[in-house]
């Protein structure tokens, strides 16, 4: 028996993949307790630990997207914006090396599907609160990125003072290690590797400042237990382009 494809969808929320990502983000660097990252991630994933525990980072984005394939898709009807907060931890599985964004929200019901459908990442929908000079150039606060949720709340901190202006290195991998089911078939299930190798296209500028990160968390949160440990780094990334879903791999559980 054979069928047509009943792709796209009638509702076609989003254009198939490679996309174009272009905006600002917000990064703090610090470590977190190796025992509390172990308790939440899979065995499989093997930490980069520094002086106090694992190099942890929590990002804020705010970004436009749009099809690389305009002749396919509308651009006009295929773009959007997004906002996105996420937590993610330096390591290796399986011998690559990159980063697994273990923890990730987003305000956009858009990119929510395409970002669980196409990478598997742990997306969860939820209000992100971005203020200051970085988001808003005409205000004078202090730059800011809140989430609260998993009854848990994460803040940055950072001041507008620039200390250094950076020069940007090679992407990093973004591993996500996912799970698909067969229902009602021998194979009930199938568990793989995703890697999203990212394309910068444009640079864009990155520089550090001095600021700082707070994690509440109730005691029953997957979150309670991970406080940032030493000295954080502040990094804000704007006018930067990429190419997100050309160059990616998948590794099947062996």
């Amino acid at each position: 028996m054979s069928y047509k494809s009943p792709w796209p969808s009638p509702i076609d929320l989003w254009a198939d993949p490679p996309w174009h990502m272009t905006g600002k983000c917000l990064t703090a660097w610090f470590e977190t307790d190796i025992k509390q990252v172990e308790r939440i991630l899979t065995p499989s994933f093997i930490p980069k630990v520094g002086q106090s525990g694992v190099v942890t980072r929590l990002r804020f984005y705010d970004i436009n997207y749009s099809p690389v394939n305009n002749e396919k898709f509308a651009k006009e009807r295929h773009s959007g914006r997004f906002k996105e907060a996420v937590m993610a931890f330096a390591g290796e599985i399986n011998g690559i090396k990159g980063e697994y964004s273990a923890f990730m929200w987003t305000d956009s019901l858009v990119y929510f599907s395409w970002g669980r459908e196409n990478f598997g990442w742990p997306l969860l929908i939820s209000d992100i609160e971005l203020s200051g000079n970085f988001w808003d150039p005409s205000s004078a606060d202090a730059t800011k990125g809140r989430i609260s949720a998993e009854a848990a709340t994460l803040e940055l901190t950072c001041q507008n003072e620039v200390l250094e202006t950076l020069t940007v290195g090679q992407a990093t991998n973004w591993l996500t290690p996912r799970r698909i089911l067969y229902p009602h078939q021998k194979t009930f299930d199938k568990s793989e590797l995703l890697i999203v190798r990212p394309t910068i296209l444009d640079p864009g500028t990155l520089t550090s400042h001095l600021g700082e990160v707070h994690f509440s968390a109730a005691t029953h949160s997957i979150l309670a237990g991970l406080q940032p440990l030493g000295a954080t780094t502040i990094h804000q990334h704007s006018n930067f382009l990429l190419s997100v879903g050309k160059d990616v791999e998948s590794i099947p559980e062996k």
